[in-house]
C-alpha cells in the first residue's frame, strides 16, 4: 500500500499483530463480562454462560468435522492447540490415560472474579462434551480465587451408580 510520506509507517507482520492484538481483546473481553456481570447480575452470568457454552459447542462440532476426537490424548491435544493460540504460559502439570491437567500462571484475560471465570469457561466444558461426551472439564486451583496458577482439568467421567436392582418377591 503505497500512503503519503507524512503518513507512511513501518506495516507489522501478522504474527506482530497477532501478538500485539490478542491481549488487548482477552482484557477488554474481561472488562465486558465483568460489566455484564454488574449490571445484570446473576442474569448476566447466566448470559456468559449461555454464549460460552454455545460457542464451546460449535467449536467441537466443527473440529469433529476433520474426524472422531476421543479419549483424554486427543480431546487433551485439541485442547492445548486451543490454550496456545491465545497464551504461551501453560504446562502440562499431569497427564495420564484417564487424566489431564494443563497449568495456567497468567490468566490471558485476565480474569479477578471466580464466578466470571468459571461463566467464561462454560466453554471449555461444552467444547469437551461435544468432542467426547465421557470426558469432563473442571477449573481446579484458579488464579482469581486467589492461587498462583489455573488448573484445567479433563478428565474421564465418574460412572454413574447403577441403579439397584429389584429385590425378588
Amino acid at each position: 500500500m503505497d500512503l503519503p510520506g507524512e503518513l507512511d509507517f513501518a506495516r507489522l507482520t501478522p504474527e506482530e499483530k497477532y501478538w500485539r492484538a490478542v491481549p488487548g481483546y482477552m482484557k477488554r473481553l474481561a472488562r465486558l463480562y465483568q460489566a455484564i456481570h454488574e449490571r445484570f447480575g446473576e442474569a448476566g452470568l447466566e448470559l456468559i454462560r449461555d454464549v460460552s457454552r454455545e460457542f464451546g459447542a460449535a467449536i467441537g462440532q466443527n473440529a469433529r468435522k476433520g474426524g472422531e476426537i476421543k479419549g483424554v490424548a486427543a480431546v487433551g491435544r485439541y485442547l492445548l492447540k486451543v490454550f496456545d493460540m491465545v497464551c504461551d504460559d501453560w504446562e502440562v502439570r499431569e497427564f495420564t490415560p484417564e487424566r489431564l491437567v494443563i497449568g495456567v500462571r497468567r490468566c490471558p484475560y485476565p480474569f479477578t472474579e471466580e464466578r466470571i471465570c468459571r461463566a467464561h469457561t462454560c466453554m471449555e466444558e461444552s467444547l469437551v462434551a461435544a468432542l467426547d461426551d465421557t470426558l469432563e472439564y473442571k477449573i481446579g486451583r484458579s488464579i482469581p480465587s486467589g492461587d498462583s496458577f489455573c488448573e484445567h482439568i479433563l478428565r474421564r467421567r465418574a460412572a454413574a451408580p447403577s441403579a439397584p436392582s429389584a429385590a425378588p418377591r
